[in-house]
C-alpha cells in the first residue's frame, strides 16, 4: 500500500473516532439544553442558544482528545505505521474536525431555536463573552482568558463566526496534543512543562486574535498590541510551530508497548 493510502487511513480512522467522540459530548449537551429551556419557558428566563454554549465546551473537549490523541502513535506504529504518517494523518483529522464541529454546532443551534419557536415564544440569550472582571490577577486574567476564547456572532458574520471557532477548535487541538506527546515521550517533569507552554500559546493566539478582530483584551496583556498585517502572519506562524515541535516529538520517539 502506497504511503499516501495509509496517512489517509489514519486520517479516516482518527476524524471518525474523535467525531464520534464529539456526538456523544453533543448529545449529552442537547438533553441538558431541552432541559434548561423547558425551565427557561416556565420561569421566564432567556436560555443559550446551542452554538454559543457549545463554543465554550468544544474548546476543552477537543483540548482533552488532543491529548488523548498521542495514545494513536504506539496503536498505529504497532500495526506497521509510520511516525510521519501518524503525524500526517492525525494533523489532518485535527483540522476536519476543526472544520466540521462549528458547522454540526450551526445547524443543530438553528433546528432547535426554530423548532422551539414553533412551539412557544422562546427568547435567546445573546452570548457576551466580552465581559471580563479583571483584578489585576494575572493567573485569574489567563484562566478567564482560556475559558472566553474570541468570539464572532454567526449572525453578524457567519464566514467569520465559523472561521474563528474552527481556528480555536484546532488550537486548543493542537495544544492538548503538544501535552500528550510531551508527556509520552519525557518524563513527568518535562510534561508539566510543556502545560506551561501549551497555556502560554493559547493565551498568546488569543490575544493576538482579539487583536485583530477589536475586541477586549486585558490591561497585563494590552502590550501585545499588533497591526493586523503582522497579527495574521504570527497567529499563523504560531500554528506551524506547534506543528513542528510536534513532528520534531513524535519523530524519532520509542514506542512504549
Amino acid at each position: 500500500m502506497k504511503n499516501k493510502a495509509i496517512y489517509l487511513k489514519v486520517t479516516n480512522d482518527m476524524f471518525w473516532v474523535q467525531l464520534f467522540w464529539a456526538f456523544g459530548v453533543m448529545g449529552v449537551m442537547l438533553i441538558i439544553q431541552i432541559g434548561k429551556l423547558i425551565l427557561g419557558i416556565n420561569q421566564g428566563n432567556a436560555p443559550d442558544n446551542f452554538y454559543s454554549t457549545f463554543f465554550v465546551v468544544a474548546n476543552f473537549f477537543t483540548f482533552i482528545i488532543g491529548i488523548i490523541s498521542a495514545s494513536f502513535l504506539p496503536y498505529f506504529v504497532g500495526n506497521g505505521v509510520t511516525r510521519k504518517d501518524y503525524f500526517r494523518g492525525a494533523t489532518l483529522a485535527s483540522i476536519g474536525l476543526a472544520v466540521i464541529l462549528p458547522i454540526i454546532a450551526l445547524v443543530i443551534s438553528v433546528l432547535t431555536q426554530f423548532i422551539l419557536k414553533q412551539v412557544a415564544s422562546v427568547t435567546f440569550k445573546e452570548p457576551n463573552f466580552d465581559a471580563f472582571s479583571s483584578d489585576s490577577n494575572l493567573i485569574g486574567d489567563i484562566i478567564q482568558f482560556l475559558i472566553l476564547t474570541p468570539y464572532v456572532n454567526p449572525e453578524s458574520n457567519l464566514m467569520l463566526a465559523l472561521g474563528i471557532f474552527s481556528l480555536n477548535i484546532l488550537m486548543y487541538y493542537l495544544a492538548g496534543w503538544l501535552i500528550g506527546v510531551a508527556f509520552y515521550r519525557f518524563h513527568t517533569v518535562i510534561g508539566l512543562g510543556f502545560i506551561l507552554i501549551s497555556v502560554t500559546i493559547l493565551t498568546l493566539e488569543n490575544v493576538l486574535i482579539r487583536n485583530t478582530l477589536n475586541l477586549p483584551i486585558h490591561d497585563n496583556f494590552s502590550f501585545i498590541d499588533l497591526p493586523v498585517t503582522i497579527a495574521v502572519p504570527v497567529i499563523v506562524l504560531i500554528v506551524l510551530l506547534v506543528l513542528w515541535t510536534i513532528r520534531s516529538l513524535t519523530k524519532n520517539v520509542t514506542i512504549k508497548m
